[in-house]
C-alpha cells in the first residue's frame, strides 16, 4: 500500500504537460484581455480550424482569424472569466474544455455573454499551440 492507505483518495499532481497545457489558455485569455490580436494569433497554427461563437463560418487561416480577433479584441473592456474547465494530455495533444464567460462594453451598455469551448493543442517546438478550437454561445435558459 502506498502511503494514503486503502481508504483514501490521493490526488494526483498534475504533470508539466497539464500545467502548461491550462498556461496555454491563460495566455490565450491574457492576449484576449489586452486587445492584442498579434498576440492572439501567435497561439495558432498556421492550419489550425477555429469555430468561433462570435462569428459564422470556419476560420481556417490565418488571415481569417486575424480578421476576427481584430474585430473581437477592439470591444471595450473585454474580459474572459473560466466557470469550468477540464483539461487533458494525450501525448502530444492536449484540451482544455468547459465553460467561459465573456463581458465587454458595446455602444455603452455592459454585454455578457456565456459560451461553450474546446481547444485542441499540439505540443511543438514552439510550444503549445491551438490546432482546433470550437466556442459556441450557452442556450438561452441554460
Amino acid at each position: 500500500m502506498g502511503s494514503c492507505g486503502s481508504h483514501c483518495c490521493c490526488v494526483a499532481k498534475e504533470t508539466d504537460d497539464v500545467v502548461a497545457v491550462k498556461e496555454a489558455l491563460n495566455t490565450w485569455l491574457n492576449a484576449i484581455s489586452i486587445g492584442a490580436p498579434d498576440a492572439v494569433m501567435t497561439l495558432y497554427a498556421d492550419d489550425a480550424v477555429v469555430l468561433l461563437a462570435f462569428a459564422p463560418g470556419v476560420h481556417a487561416n490565418p488571415a481569417k482569424r486575424l480578421e476576427y480577433f481584430k474585430m473581437f479584441t477592439a470591444n471595450e473592456n473585454l474580459q474572459c472569466k473560466i466557470d469550468e474547465l477540464h483539461t487533458r494530455v494525450f501525448g502530444d495533444i492536449g484540451i482544455n474544455s468547459g465553460l467561459y464567460t465573456f463581458t465587454f462594453k458595446k455602444n455603452g451598455q455592459d454585454v455578457s455573454m456565456a459560451a461553450r469551448f474546446s481547444f485542441v493543442y499540439k505540443k511543438t517546438a514552439l510550444g503549445w499551440l491551438i490546432v482546433d478550437q470550437h466556442s459556441s454561445l450557452v442556450p438561452a435558459g441554460h
